[in-house]
């Protein structure tokens, strides 16, 4: 529990306060996703029956984190969803494969694990 606390904090640590439409992820270049209270970080391989993407959705300390994992051929997409209170819309992490380029777009802060 103590690690996951400690990954929880070196994620929130590496948030920038710019807001992106669209970032494009490099194979096995983690980034680190922002949807309110809520972190997430991403990456992809790429594998023989497609980019395996992998997700990492923490909502605090004391929460496990969830991991989301799947294989997108070309155009595919996934969408990982963060609800609000009632009468607002759901934050939402949109992960898409676009040929050979795997894009996140979203509404809250992304950041390269790498810098």
């Amino acid at each position: 529990m103590r690690t996951a606390s400690m990954l929880l904090s070196a994620f929130i640590i590496t948030i920038v306060a710019n807001s992106a439409q669209a970032d494009e992820l490099a194979p096995r270049e983690g980034s680190s996703i922002k949807l309110g209270s809520v972190v997430s970080t991403a990456y992809y391989t790429i594998e023989k029956d497609g980019y395996q993407v992998v997700a990492t959705v923490a909502s605090g300390e004391v929460a496990p984190p969830v991991r989301l994992i799947a294989t997108l051929l070309s155009g595919q997409k996934v969408i990982l969803s963060v609800p609000r209170a009632v009468g607002q819309s759901a934050m939402e992490l949109e992960i898409k494969r676009s040929e050979d380029r795997v894009f996140l777009n979203e509404g809250g802060v992304i950041t390269s694990l790498g810098e």
